[in-house]
């Protein structure tokens, strides 16, 4: 087979001669004479093949990964909400909004046992002016298992987000 010049080249490629001197720069075979610039088709389409295909079929394998794991990731994202309407799932603002809930219960329940036992307290200074050991420990105890069993019961309530019955 004869060998093309430039014009021919970029008509049987359907391509502009400034695509054609891309290639040339990139390593397209061809042959420089003192009429210009020769190419023998075979070559420049083994070249192209080369060249441009594989990378095609690269980016082709690029496409079809990108593919699946975007099909991957919504069918997480269908699971996710399957789980969320069965009621698996919750968002995790509810549950820090809950948690809080419920530690303010227990610190508000706590912090009012002082109040609760101080006249108590008081009331065990015996005649000698002196508080009786085992009466101020018998008064704690019972106050703080009073306080803690209130709190289990009400924590064991269930309750929604901003201290709604559900």
């Amino acid at each position: 087979m004869g060998k093309l010049t430039s014009n021919e080249v970029c008509k049987a490629f359907s391509i502009s001669k400034t695509t054609l001197t891309n290639w040339i720069n990139r390593g397209c075979p061809h042959e420089q004479t003192a009429k210009g610039k020769l190419f023998v088709l075979a070559e420049v389409i083994k070249w192209h093949q080369e060249k441009f295909l594989k990378t095609e079929s690269s980016d082709t394998e690029g496409l079809t990964k990108a593919r699946a794991m975007k099909e991957h990731f919504r069918a997480l994202l269908a699971e996710l909400e399957f789980k969320e309407k069965n009621g698996e799932l919750v968002p995790a603002k509810d549950v820090k909004d809950a948690a809080f809930l419920k530690a303010r219960q227990i610190r508000d329940g706590l912090l009012i046992i002082p109040n609760r036992i101080s006249d108590l307290l008081a009331g065990e200074i015996n005649a000698a002016g002196r508080i009786d050991k085992t009466r101020v420990h018998e008064i704690l105890g019972k106050e703080l298992r009073q306080a803690l069993e209130n709190l289990s019961n009400n924590l064991n309530r269930p309750e929604g987000v901003n201290g709604k019955k559900n």
